[in-house]
C-alpha cells in the first residue's frame, strides 16, 4: 500500500506523544484508558496485525464474557471517532480481516521503540569494531526512557518494557566494553549517567565510579558513592546487593586525595559543625564501624549493645503502608538521634527498621534507652496506629554466636530469646 503525506510519528519511550509531520497532536482521551491502549496495541502490531482474542486478553484479561465482547465493539467504535477528530487525514484506520485487527490507512508510520529495537539488533550484529561502537552509541543515546511508564502495570506493556530495557542494557554493556578498550571514559561516563537517570536502581553507578577513578576524579567518584548509598538506604529504604556493597567498599579503598599537610587532612576528617545526639551514617559505613568496634572491645573489654528498632502497626505486624512509613520512619530517626549520646551510632537498615550501636553502657541501661527513645517518638508521633518493637543483644554474645537478650513494645520485661 502506497504511503502518502507527512510522517505520522508515535513516541512511546519515556512517555507518549504523537506528531503528524512536525505538528504535535493529541487524542482526546485519557492516556491510561482502554481506547488509548487499543490504539497503542494496534500501532505496535504493525502491518501483521493482532488476533481479536489477543486484543481481548490484553485489554480485559481472560474474561471472555458477552459483556466484554460488547465493550470491545464499543471501544473500536470510539477509537474510530476519536481518530476522525485529529489532524491526520480521514481514512479507515482500523482494518479487520479474518479476525485480525491492524492499523491501516495510507500513513507513513514511525514508532520510536520499534525503530530503537531494529537499530539495536542491527548494531549488535556489526563486526567492524569502530562502526559497531558508533552505531551502539547512537542506539543508547536514542533510548529516552521506559516503554509507556504510565501503563507499567498492564501485562502487555510490562512484556514490551522488559524487552526494550534488556535490549538497551545489552547495547550499553557492549558499547561500554568497546569504549573502555579505547580509554574513552568520558563517553562511557555520559552514557552511564543517562542510564542512571532512567534506571537509578540497576547499579550503573558501579561503571560510573570506574570511569571517574580511571580519570583520577576521586572526589566525584566518592560523591557518586555517597549519592547512591543515600538513594538506596535513606530515600527508598532499599538494600543494595552484596555485589554493590563489596564494590563500593573496594572503590572507597581506591580513593586517595592529593598529598597535603596533616592539618589539611584533619580539617577534612572532622565534622563541619557541632551536632548533638547520636551519629547517623549509611549502612555500609555502619558495617565498617561495627567491625572496628568489635575489634576494639577485644582489647578493652568495654560493653557494647546492638539494638534493632522495628516500626509495626498496632497489631505488631511490620508496617508497610508507604505513606505512613515515610512519616513514622522520619519520626523514629529523629527520636533516636535526640535520645542518645553523641558517641552512639545508628543507621536505617530497611524501610521500617533502624540499627543502633550503644557503646559503653550496662545491660540494665538498655531498657532505660528504650524508654527514652519510645518517649521521644511518642512526642513526635502520638498516633496509636504505630508501635516500635525493640530487640537488643550484646556484641560479645553475638561474637560467641550465643543468643542475646530481647524486649518488645508490649511491656518492658527483659527475657531470654
Amino acid at each position: 500500500m502506497e504511503k502518502k503525506g507527512p510522517v505520522f510519528t508515535a513516541n512511546m519511550l519515556g512517555g507518549l506523544s504523537f506528531y503528524y509531520g512536525d505538528e504535535a497532536f493529541t487524542i482526546k482521551c485519557n492516556n491510561t484508558s482502554k481506547v488509548m491502549q487499543l490504539f497503542l496495541i494496534l500501532l505496535g502490531a504493525g502491518d501483521e496485525g493482532i488476533p481479536r482474542v489477543q486484543l481481548l486478553e490484553a485489554l480485559y484479561g481472560r474474561d471472555d464474557t458477552q459483556d466484554t465482547k460488547n465493550a470491545f465493539r464499543i471501544l473500536v467504535f470510539r477509537l474510530r471517532r476519536l481518530l476522525e477528530d485529529t489532524i491526520i487525514p480521514k481514512d479507515d484506520y482500523i482494518v479487520v480481516e479474518k479476525g485480525i485487527y491492524r492499523f491501516g490507512g495510507h500513513l507513513d508510520i514511525r514508532i520510536d521503540y520499534k525503530i530503537f529495537l531494529e537499530h539495536a539488533d542491527r548494531a549488535l550484529k556489526i563486526e567492524n569494531t569502530e562502526r559497531k561502537l558508533e552505531e551502539l552509541k547512537q542506539v543508547c543515546e536514542s533510548y529516552s526512557g521506559e516503554f509507556l511508564p504510565f501503563l507499567a502495570n498492564e501485562e502487555w506493556v510490562a512484556v514490551e518494557s522488559v524487552h526494550c530495557k534488556d535490549t538497551y542494557f545489552n547495547c550499553l554493556r557492549e558499547v561500554c566494553k568497546l569504549l573502555k578498550e579505547q580509554g574513552r571514559y568520558e563517553d562511557m561516563l555520559e552514557l552511564c549517567s543517562r542510564a542512571i537517570d532512567i534506571y537509578p536502581f540497576e547499579e550503573w553507578q558501579l561503571v560510573q565510579i570506574d570511569c571517574l577513578l580511571a580519570m583520577n576524579r576521586y572526589k566525584e567518584a566518592l560523591k557518586v558513592y555517597e549519592d547512591a548509598t543515600t538513594l538506596f538506604f535513606e530515600e527508598l529504604g532499599l538494600s543494595p546487593s552484596e555485589k554493590m556493597l563489596a564494590r563500593f567498599r573496594a572503590m572507597s579503598g581506591q580513593i586517595h586525595y592529593a598529598m597535603g599537610t596533616l592539618t589539611d587532612i584533619k580539617d577534612s576528617l572532622k565534622e563541619k559543625e557541632f551536632v548533638p545526639g547520636a551519629y547517623y551514617c549509611s549502612y555500609p559505613s555502619f558495617i565498617d564501624s561495627y567491625r572496628i568496634i568489635v575489634r576494639m572491645i577485644e582489647r578493652s573489654g568495654q560493653s557494647v549493645f546492638l539494638m534493632l528498632c522495628t516500626l509495626t502497626d498496632s497489631k505488631g505486624n511490620p508496617m508497610e503502608r508507604e505513606d505512613l512509613l515515610t512519616e513514622y520512619a522520619a519520626g523514629l530517626n529523629q527520636a533516636i538521634c535526640k535520645s542518645l549520646r553523641r558517641g552512639d551510632l545508628f543507621t536505617r537498615y530497611s524501610p521500617n527498621q533502624f540499627l543502633v550501636l550503644l557503646i559503653g553502657i550496662k545491660q540494665e541501661d538498655c531498657e532505660i534507652t528504650y524508654n527514652r527513645i519510645n518517649g521521644k517518638f511518642r512526642e513526635i508521633c502520638p498516633s496509636q496506629k504505630v508501635q516500635i518493637r525493640y530487640y537488643v543483644s550484646s556484641i560479645a554474645e553475638i561474637r560467641k554466636e550465643k543468643s542475646g537478650l530481647s524486649f518488645g513494645a508490649s511491656g518492658n520485661r527483659w527475657k531470654k530469646k
